[in-house]
């Protein structure tokens, strides 16, 4: 569910902001090709969370849109596995 939701909030970001930007930067590996198709993976996802200066280049709906994504992720979703 976390991955939908990322991939929902990639989409809506601006493509040539520069958050997006620095999504590149953060993560070298993926091609800006993956990055605009929204491919990310939970430890990645826990290392924007994380990561402050992402937030800070964040402005508008862009960070109004992540905080609440970090604030679902963290409280409703959680980090919690089930036993079985």
């Amino acid at each position: 569910m976390k991955l939908g939701l990322m991939k929902n909030f990639v989409k809506a970001m601006d493509g040539t902001g520069s958050a997006f930007k620095y999504l590149a930067e953060k993560f070298p590996r993926l091609s800006e090709v993956k990055i605009k198709e929204e491919v990310f993976v939970g430890p990645q996802i826990r290392r924007l969370f994380r990561n402050d200066k992402f937030n800070n280049l964040l402005q508008g709906d862009e960070k109004k849109a992540w905080d609440t994504f970090r604030m679902v992720s963290a409280n409703f979703l959680g980090n919690v596995r089930a036993e079985n």
